[in-house]
């Protein structure tokens, strides 16, 4: 009876584990058509269906015309993810931040209509806006101004609930195929894994704390060579974490993304912008103070280039 007792105590000590999560996954800057050694761009988008399709899962799509959505090329791209049931969302055109002090609102807005333009007669396209860089305006004017031209059109903000560096993992990547085309691309992945398991368990966290309850995901990732290579991995390697991928529609009709949070300057994660807007701060330092071990200290993007660089990466 006391052993019992003891075990008992003992497990109402220890934390209790995360509930199995929900995440949608989202894809910026796409199509994305910049040169790649080991695959093009085609070669990439034709990977990434692929793996979606044997898998189930169902991806947004945010496009931006610099980035090739304003091409025959890209479009066609575009409009193969739309046939296979994605979602295709605004991501401006010329990939703007708004928080600069040399771009203007009406600027961005003409910018922003440009870019919707050259998605909203394909398949699978979604009135739902993305800040380039996260970033939602640097003055009040600009934060409040932007808004209140989203609502007037009926489109929703395309949030992130699980920001992630992974953009840097592709650069390096690249780079190293450049130099060296036979190259033994496993390390990227490995890393690539931990730094989206750090980002995951962080963010997931926070916006608990955010939020006081359990929010389905919004996971931001690139269209990129790195996921043309390890997206698959990536949907795996999350089920296998016990999380479940849903469609993006289920994660954005969870009212947390219908928020448009007061912080300034404006934009970020949005359990990172609510924080702000809220005045609950200090989560940060208090998760780096808990979570000690080097692979959890992998959400950071210092962090992550840090260690890139241990391991020649």
């Amino acid at each position: 009876m006391l052993r019992h007792l003891r075990h008992l105590l003992l497990a109402l000590c220890l934390p209790l584990p995360l509930s199995a999560q929900k995440v949608a996954l989202s894809l910026d800057d796409a199509p994305f058509l910049k040169p790649s050694p080991r695959l093009a761009a085609p070669a990439q988008h034709r990977a990434m269906l692929e793996a979606l399709k044997v898998r189930k899962v169902r991806a947004i799509l945010f496009v931006n015309g610099v980035n090739g959505g304003d091409t025959p090329e890209g479009r066609s791209l575009l409009r193969a993810w739309g046939e296979a049931g994605h979602l295709l969302a605004n991501h401006s055109y010329s990939h703007w931040d708004l928080n600069r002090d040399d771009v203007s609102l009406e600027a961005y807005e003409a910018d922003v209509l440009k870019g919707e333009a050259l998605i909203r007669d394909l398949p699978g396209f979604t009135k739902r806006y993305r800040y380039p860089f996260l970033r939602a305006g640097n003055t009040l004017a600009k934060r409040d101004g932007f808004y209140a031209f989203l609502a007037a059109r009926g489109d929703g903000i395309g949030h992130v609930s699980i920001d992630t560096a992974d953009y840097l993992l592709d650069e390096r990547l690249r780079q190293r195929l450049e130099r060296e085309p036979g190259a033994d691309v496993s390390p990227y992945r490995e890393l690539y894994l931990k730094h989206l398991w750090a980002c995951a368990r962080f963010y997931d966290a926070w916006s608990r704390e955010a939020f006081g309850r359990e929010i389905p995901h919004v996971l931001l990732l690139h269209s990129r060579l790195l996921n043309g290579l390890f997206l698959g991995d990536v949907v795996d390697f999350f089920r296998a974490k016990g999380w479940t991928w849903v469609d993006p529609r289920t994660a954005f009709a969870d009212p947390a993304y219908a928020r448009m949070p007061k912080n300034l300057p404006g934009g970020e994660a949005l359990a990172e912008a609510v924080a702000a807007e809220t005045g609950q701060q200090g989560f940060v330092k208090a998760w780096r103070a808990r979570n000690t071990g080097p692979d959890d200290q992998l959400f950071s993007e210092r962090r992550l280039a840090e260690r890139m660089d241990q391991l020649g990466l």
